[in-house]
């Protein structure tokens, strides 16, 4: 059986080749792995010295192949390295944390990339320290109520929040209100609730009073307090008739499971007692899902620290993306692709819903830390040919005006695209009602 000295892990075939060739030039024996979903049977297979893998692949992430070469007893001796573009400072700590060897950023060294591995393999480079099955949503077909508010055709979307969460509770009053991410979409026959930010109070209690759905569906993005700190307080919980279906990302850190259990059964709980309603977990990988006969799902990993979702949408044929942390870079690198894939899936979509979270003078000092520009989000929905954008995750230390102001100037570089802002006021709620046949 042949043998190979290193396995790479890169679903980009320009990034992994240039890896490959500049190791291969060097003596090595390299294997390049473009499915994360083999990559684990191949380095079963050949156990080579040393492991590089990307972050952001579809299937199975680099984060969670590092995790279970290092927790395998066969593979646990193998060097890891990870190599992406997501080069986060807590990325690099969380890749450490789970046993990798080293962590290099894209667009590396090219000059020294091959001496860097070198040692690595030799083990005369090393960082310091750092201080379940997959499950598809299934169509559920039982009998639903139906909600007589919105005809047949339609859909509609509710903003209950849509501001960030900071280092400290703002004291002043907003027109864009103070409330954590959570949107509301809805059709006749089914909700769907994007992440459990503060605003799902209102939305649960809205459900129960309306009474029109037994059957909910709430997308996590990703396990970060905000957008999660609402969901042990969603009304719906509380009563036996209702199925709450919970879809979220798998953390090498945190499962969507442990997850859960920390917010709604464990002693950490805020509510005193678990619920009763039946609660379903499906977790979501880089993927084409069914949700119901109506709603058809994808979802790619974000450009943002911790396993990230970005949920994409087809329902009824209307095209929604819903990204709330998520950082389109200033300028895209072959390294850096992340700009050109979020593009490709989401041209010419209705509506994407993205993170908002700084202005263009606050960006130049804090970019690559994982939430976007207002500018460059407006650019690249120019360039995307997106019909709506509507701003998430704003930043809560921003007053009123200075959200007008940055408004303002994406609106100037949207003037001539045809594409709307959509920012709703807090009393304003619906961001709109659209029949999604005749759009």
């Amino acid at each position: 059986m042949e043998e190979f000295d290193i396995v790479i892990i890169d679903d980009d075939p320009m990034a992994g080749e240039l890896t490959k060739d500049l190791l291969t030039d060097e003596g090595w024996k390299v294997l390049l792995v473009d499915d994360s979903m083999k990559a684990i049977d191949e380095i079963k297979k050949y156990k080579p010295k040393l492991v590089i893998s990307d972050i952001m692949m579809p299937g199975i992430n680099g984060m969670e192949i590092c995790k279970r070469i290092k927790t395998n007893p066969e593979t646990k001796s193998i060097k890891v390295i990870i190599l992406s573009g997501k080069s986060y400072e807590s990325e690099k700590q969380r890749a450490l944390m789970l046993g990798a060897d080293y962590f290099i950023g894209k667009p590396y060294d090219v000059a020294n990339f091959s001496k860097t591995i070198k040692e690595i393999i030799q083990g005369s480079s090393k960082l310091p320290p750092p201080p379940p099955s997959i499950k598809k949503p299934a169509d559920i077909n039982e009998e639903k109520p139906i909600n007589l508010e919105i005809s047949e055709t339609n859909l509609r979307i509710t903003a209950y929040g849509i501001r960030g969460l900071g280092e400290r509770l703002p004291t002043s009053d907003s027109i864009f209100g103070r409330q954590t991410n959570c949107i509301s979409i809805e059709t006749q026959k089914d909700v769907i609730v994007l992440d459990a930010g503060t605003g799902i109070f209102e939305l649960g209690q809205k459900i129960v009073e309306k009474n029109f759905y037994k059957n909910i569906w709430i997308f996590l993005t990703h396990f970060h307090i905000d957008n999660i700190m609402g969901l042990p307080h969603f009304k719906p919980f509380l009563d036996s008739k209702y199925t709450v279906n919970i879809i979220g990302p798998n953390d090498p850190e945190k499962s969507l499971k442990d997850a859960i259990k920390n917010y709604l059964y464990s002693s950490f709980s805020p509510i005193p007692h678990p619920p009763k309603a039946k609660i379903n977990l499906y977790e979501v990988l880089e993927e084409n899902y069914s949700v119901s006969e109506d709603i058809k799902m994808a979802t790619m990993y974000s450009n943002h620290p911790t396993t990230t979702m970005i949920y994409l949408l087809n329902i009824k044929g209307f095209k929604i993306a819903y990204a709330p942390d998520s950082e389109i870079w200033e300028e895209s690198t072959a390294f850096q692709d992340y700009n050109e894939r979020l593009g490709k899936f989401t041209s010419k979509f209705d509506l994407i819903i993205h993170d908002s979270y700084y202005d263009k003078n606050d960006y130049i000092e804090k970019n690559h830390k994982g939430h976007s520009s207002f500018e460059i989000l407006c650019n690249f929905v120019k360039k995307n040919h997106i019909k709506n954008l509507m701003p998430i995750n704003l930043n809560p230390s921003y007053e009123d005006e200075k959200i007008k102001s940055m408004i303002e100037e994406g609106s100037k570089i949207l003037s001539d695209s045809g594409s709307k802002i959509l920012l709703l006021k807090e009393k304003e709620k619906t961001l709109f009602e659209i029949s999604a046949a005749k759009k």
